[in-house]
């Protein structure tokens, strides 16, 4: 990691150089200013245009800055935003006020892979492309290339009571098409590496977890896509599960995909259309899972299983419930976080059926509700494909938000209920989202249902022991910063545990960067809307410019 020269060191620094270039001017310079008294005189002329040119460049930059601090921009300064900006060094504000400005561009989010495939095979514009990424977008949005880069990250944000969601940048490509078996042992070899590096950092920095439900929120994210050389054994698999629930009479009322259920996984290995191959790889990506999951809870580091597109989730579904049952007992440590999309209209009949299902069959249901990231291909597969009805997900923002939100109030009731009534809850869930109002909501309803009390005088709240290790709020890394330190300063726990978790992907320029334009390109309405790119490159703006105007506020 980088760290700024303190000011008295980098002048120490430029006078130990001088007495070097003092000596070249004097062996090369004047001979030549001799022969050519003009030289001089135009030199001085280049330099003083060099300078105005500089100076005039400067202000403008620092103008537009104030500009876009100041305008298109409804979201309040925040006072525990800015105490937290004020400690971010100035490099890493000028690269993430860069990666936003281009962010704030629908026309440049939608072409910005197709570009930089274009930019990346031309010779020497490559490694400018490559340097100007690198400075910019990669130090925004992601921990580094390798884990050990991401340590120092994972380690500061750790120091703010914030966790981590540590993720390799692996899935499949949105074509279906095959991967390497090599590239598939790399890419399992980087998720146990994960585990292994946050389970020592766990033991480190937060050894007792007796008080927090046996967490520590030092987890690892992984994508099952990302597991199996071809992912058209997921798609034919989750449709074999979706006929034998039809023949047996299941899920009529419920929206595509369906729910899981008992004898799914035997359905997608041996029901109709699928192949000796498939059944194959299905079984090998069921011993990686199982390898995956029996690390995590050596290592006791919790393993998020990401949902993905609706065509894969019967598989993923039926995997994350055979795991979870046996792996998140009552008499031990929970290790499998489960994935629910609100953007589903299934949701709301998953997110019941789950709390059923887990407290019949006796295990505890960990989950990371999301509002989801495949809306554009979804609705166009669906269309492709000639289905009929409606497709899987809700057809306006406002059916999403009230999905998710429906996930927060039945969550939580349950969450307090349980409490109340055994004192620990067997249940804990992750809130990930950048809505503020879905924020706001939850910690309205902790303190509603008791489980945090806030404190004399003061508008923060403290939450109790019994819930504090079955709730958590998370955004991506480099993204939503304000309102993450927003939900640190309003809401804690008495030993400092995280509330808050940071999910941190990481992996070389050339495989991340496809990753992040594709997610860029299907959450560009998110990037458009209030608190998207064009708030988060004026929040930046704004603190740029309190650090070279001493009359900006």
């Amino acid at each position: 990691m980088m760290f700024p020269i303190p000011a008295r060191q980098r002048l120490f620094l430029v006078t130990q150089r001088r007495p070097l270039i003092a000596v070249s001017r004097n062996n090369i310079r004047p001979a030549s200013t001799l022969r050519n008294p003009s030289t001089r005189t135009d030199e001085s002329r280049f330099n003083a245009k060099r300078a105005l040119y500089a100076a005039g460049g400067g202000g403008l930059a620092i103008l537009g800055l104030m500009w876009t601090g100041r305008s298109r921009c409804d979201c309040p300064d925040d006072p525990r935003d800015r105490k937290a900006l004020s400690m971010v060094p100035l490099t890493k504000l000028l690269s993430g006020w860069v990666a936003f400005a281009f962010c704030s561009s629908p026309t440049w989010v939608g072409m910005s892979e197709s570009l930089y495939n274009v930019l990346s095979k031309i010779p020497i514009v490559s490694s400018i492309t490559n340097a100007i990424v690198m400075r910019t977008f990669f130090n925004q949005f992601l921990g580094g290339k390798t884990i050990s880069e991401c340590i120092p990250k994972i380690e500061s944000l750790h120091k703010e009571e914030i966790g981590t969601l540590l993720g390799y940048n692996i899935e499949a490509e949105l074509d279906g098409s095959s991967k390497d078996m090599q590239l598939i042992l790399e890419q399992t070899e980087h998720v146990l590496s994960s585990i292994e590096a946050q389970g020592k950092m766990a033991r480190r920095l937060w050894p007792d977890t007796s008080a927090t439900g046996g967490d520590n929120r030092f987890w690892v994210r992984i994508k099952v896509t990302g597991l199996l050389p071809n992912p058209v054994a997921l798609y034919r698999g989750s449709n074999a599960i979706l006929k034998a629930r039809e023949e047996k009479g299941l899920d009529k009322d419920v929206p595509y995909p369906g729910l899981p259920h008992d004898g799914d996984w035997e359905a997608a290995l041996n029901g109709e259309g699928v192949t000796d191959a498939d059944r194959k790889e299905l079984v090998g990506l069921r011993t990686v899972l199982e390898k995956i999951a029996s690390k995590a809870r050596e290592s006791n580091v919790r393993i998020v299983i990401d949902a993905e597109q609706s065509w894969y989730q019967p598989v993923i579904d039926s995997l994350t419930d055979e795991l979870m049952q046996k792996y998140n007992t009552l008499d031990g440590p929970a290790t499998c976080i489960a994935s629910f999309q609100a953007y589903l209209r299934r949701h709301p009949q998953l997110l019941n059926q789950q709390i059923e299902r887990a407290d019949k069959k006796g295990y505890k249901l960990l989950f990371k509700q999301v509002r989801g990231a495949y809306m554009v291909t979804e609705a166009a597969r669906w269309k492709r494909e000639g289905r009929e009805g409606p497709g899987p997900v809700w057809p306006t923002k406002a059916e999403t938000d009230a999905s998710f939100n429906y996930g927060i109030k039945k969550t939580l009731s349950t969450v307090a209920d349980q409490i109340q009534q055994t004192g620990q809850s067997k249940i804990s869930v992750v809130f990930a989202t950048h809505n503020s109002i879905s924020i706001d909501l939850g910690i309205k309803l902790l303190e509603k249902y008791g489980m945090a009390k806030r404190q004399p005088g003061k508008d923060t709240f403290v939450i109790s022991s019994e819930a504090a290790g079955s709730i958590a709020f998370a955004q991506l890394y480099g993204m939503k910063d304000d309102l993450t330190n927003k939900i640190t300063g309003s809401i804690t726990t008495a030993g400092g545990f995280p509330l808050v978790v940071k999910s941190m992907s990481y992996g070389d320029l050339k495989e991340s960067l496809p990753f992040l334009a594709r997610r860029a390109t299907e959450n560009k309405a998110v990037l458009e809307g209030r608190g998207g790119a064009v708030a988060e490159r004026s929040r930046l703006g704004r603190e740029i410019c309190r650090r070279f105007l001493p009359f900006y506020s």
